[in-house]
């Protein structure tokens, strides 16, 4: 009996941790005027996904003219731009995440970094695409 009471009081333990990490950004939230400077990794991942975000829109409106002009003019390098944005995501995903992992290795920053070299290897692809549009 005593193992299972002490196993219940371990699950009880975590749980109360799990409840307090999870509650303490929201109250730091709302004692802060803006929740993106607190200063966790949480609060500035999720602050990070508006700008992630934005760019992926931008890439992909870009991506979508550049192609749609390319069809139209000329079909085979409209079909090796497609297969050439393929492996560049590729490539993308996995440099981003080595490039997180390196700089901060088991912490809890690392997603945003990786967000954040996603941005930033978005931003630095639609610029390389407009260059299809004249």
């Amino acid at each position: 009996m005593n193992g299972i009471s002490g196993r219940m009081a371990g699950v009880v333990s975590g749980l109360a941790m799990y409840v307090a990490v999870t509650l303490a950004p929201v109250q730091a939230a709302e004692n802060s005027e803006d929740p993106c400077q607190q200063g966790s990794a949480m609060t500035a991942f999720m602050c990070q996904g508006p700008v992630w975000k934005a760019a992926e829109q931008e890439l992909q409106g870009t991506y979508d003219r550049v192609m749609a002009s390319l069809k139209q003019y000329d079909p085979a390098l409209a079909n090796e731009l497609r297969d050439a944005q393929r492996l560049w995501i590729k490539l993308r995903e996995q440099d981003c995440s080595l490039y997180a992992r390196n700089r901060v290795q088991g912490s809890p920053w690392t997603g945003f970094w990786e967000s954040e070299c996603h941005a930033e290897q978005a931003r630095a692809r639609t610029q390389w695409l407009q260059s299809f549009e004249g």
